[in-house]
């Protein structure tokens, strides 16, 4: 009998990610999300340092509880961004040390460097305890929030030129 199966030549080099339903783990959410901002962070041995947080984003006049959401993840907790952005609508997405693939995203993990895809701008970076020992790190955040937040039409510009 011949078979008529044929194999895609690209399947091989397709990256394919398990992402943990997020409706079967609970998930901590915290802040009113008012500006479609989503911030999440993974729970590692000490509390996130929502004071240096709160001071970040007052510089671009945003409110830590009012505008955005938090997520805190566990170890080994995963997340699925086109799950949750049914629910929370995302603008904005900031990964405080989470890859892509662990919010089940197929992206480039280029820390600082905005990606903006269907309505929403994504910013990957070190882990929030990171930035706030290294000036450079600071500095690369803070350039960031700048082009998402001040002058978002710059990363518009650059995304429609190529």
């Amino acid at each position: 009998m011949k078979s008529n199966f044929i194999l895609n030549p690209d399947f091989f080099s397709t990256n394919l990610y398990i992402v943990s339903d997020e409706k079967k783990m609970d998930l901590k959410l915290w802040g009113s999300n008012q500006k479609h901002l989503i911030i999440v962070y993974r729970a590692d041995n000490g509390a996130l340092d929502k004071a240096f947080l709160t001071k970040i984003l007052g510089a671009v006049h945003y409110n830590l509880e009012q505008d955005t959401t938090l997520i805190e993840l566990s170890e080994g907790q995963n997340l699925s961004f086109q799950n949750i952005s049914k629910s929370l609508t995302p603008r904005h997405l900031i990964s405080l040390g989470i890859p892509p693939k662990e919010l089940g995203l197929n992206l480039s993990n280029h820390l600082y460097q905005l990606k903006n895809i269907e309505n929403c701008c994504f910013l990957f970076t070190d882990k929030l305890s990171e930035i706030a020992t290294d000036k450079n790190k600071k500095g690369a955040l803070w350039g960031c929030l700048q082009t998402m937040f001040i002058n978002p039409e710059t990363e518009n510009e650059k995304n429609e030129k190529g």
